[in-house]
């Protein structure tokens, strides 16, 4: 059997196959999107009562979030007036609180520099009083010397 294929026989063969695939693709997607159609349909049906008793409690909720809107509407202009004093408190101490900080701030740097002042005061006595012992070590250490030259000449005669 000779048959002869040319590229475009070949190209129709393939667009053929790909038709042919492309519509099992769609078949399958209409199955799926039919079995959630009917699982929708069979919730609503066994739902029905409760979706009808939502549908009638609309109009009752509806006038129940107006009212509570007015409510709002209503507490919020009594509170306005109180809430502006509020702030304008809260104002007051903010900037008390500043300058308590300020003073703290001061108070803490004159410390700070008046225990630098105490600390090279101590440390300079320290190392004065060191400077003087040790002059005095010096003078003691003399007068032992020359105490034991006179001693010595003192047993030599």
């Amino acid at each position: 059997m000779n048959a002869t294929l040319t590229v475009q026989d070949l190209f129709k063969l393939i667009l053929f196959l790909l038709g042919i695939g492309a519509l099992t693709y769609l078949i399958l997607i209409f199955k799926n999107l039919n079995k959630i159609i009917s699982k929708a349909d069979t919730i609503m049906e066994s739902n029905i009562k409760e979706i009808d008793d939502i549908l009638k409690q609309l109009p009752i909720i509806s006038e129940n979030i107006q009212s509570i809107t007015t409510n709002m509407d209503n507490v919020l202009e009594e509170l306005t007036p109180e809430i502006d004093s509020t702030v304008c408190n809260i104002n007051k101490i903010t900037k008390n609180v500043g300058s308590i900080t300020d003073s703290i701030e001061n108070t803490t740097h004159k410390a700070y520099e008046t225990f630098d002042i105490v600390t090279e005061s101590i440390s300079e006595t320290a190392f004065s009083l060191q400077n003087n012992i040790k002059s005095f070590d010096s003078y003691l250490k003399l007068i032992l010397d020359v105490v034991d030259s006179i001693k010595n000449i003192i047993k030599k005669r």
